[in-house]
């Protein structure tokens, strides 16, 4: 397997507050890795600190591109992305008025650099259609392409949000919460989509997540923070029956 993303040493300080403490990790290609941990253990800051949100007191990210890793430790959330590393959000994050369809289209369009208005290249442009078509029938949303978004349950707009994440082809996609707020049949087809994306495309899914039964199912790999600080890290049957990782949870509704 080929490492994708490497970390080394990266840490964030808030005043006295260290959020994210000495991290560092590489993921590879192949696996499904979840990066779990108790409310405050530093996920949300090291998704900020890889994405370009936020910049690292100390320590270095790298991301691999046209074969070779390089530093992405300064780089802007815009060139992040242009990198490679694309990151759906916790909260649900769409164009409400627009469809399915357009929303693809907006972040297809952002993708290629195009400046022209996305109406106008609606069916003038073979290749971005079938490019939309694409992304549409990859996450299952061909038969609401045409349904404007504010009229989608929960569970189809955090799967449009997946598609316009998509959209950006990327090497790394980094899901946050993708089953927040889902009833137990949205969990069950995101957990489907999700297996099927890691199948069909060639990028590398890494995943917070609470629910534990998605984590277990979906995982290759569980990397557990506490603290800001990497806890354990291995195969799921190993982590889940740590007793530093019970510990951790000990008391907590979820992880």
């Amino acid at each position: 397997m080929t490492t994708v993303l490497k970390t080394e040493d990266l840490r964030k300080q808030f005043g006295e507050l260290t959020a994210v403490d000495d991290v560092s990790i590489e993921i590879d290609d192949g696996d499904i890795t979840s990066i779990i941990g108790p409310n405050g253990a530093g996920k949300t800051t090291f998704y900020n600190l890889l994405t370009g949100v936020l910049e690292p007191t100390d320590g270095a990210i790298w991301l691999r591109k046209d074969g070779e890793l390089a530093d992405i430790t300064d780089a802007p959330p815009h060139e992040v992305a242009n990198a490679g590393l694309s990151r759906s959000y916790q909260i649900t994050n769409v164009f409400e008025g627009l469809t399915v369809r357009e929303n693809v289209r907006v972040a297809r369009i952002s993708h290629e650099n195009q400046r022209l208005d996305f109406r106008s290249r609606a069916g003038s442009d073979e290749a971005l259609e079938a490019d939309i078509e694409e992304l549409l029938s990859l996450t299952g949303l061909t038969g609401i392409a045409d349904t404007k978004c504010d009229t989608l349950s929960h569970g189809e707009k955090r799967t449009v949000e997946i598609a316009l994440a998509l959209a950006i082809e990327p090497s790394v996609f980094l899901m946050d919460e993708p089953t927040a707020g889902m009833n137990p049949t949205e969990v069950t087809e995101i957990v489907s989509l999700i297996q099927q994306l890691d199948t069909n495309l060639d990028a590398t899914f890494v995943v917070t997540e609470h629910n534990m039964d998605v984590v277990t199912d979906i995982s290759d790999r569980i990397v557990v923070l506490a603290e800001g600080a990497i806890l354990a890290d291995g195969a799921p049957e190993d982590v889940l029956t740590d007793e530093r990782v019970t510990e951790a949870y000990l008391g907590s509704e979820a992880v």
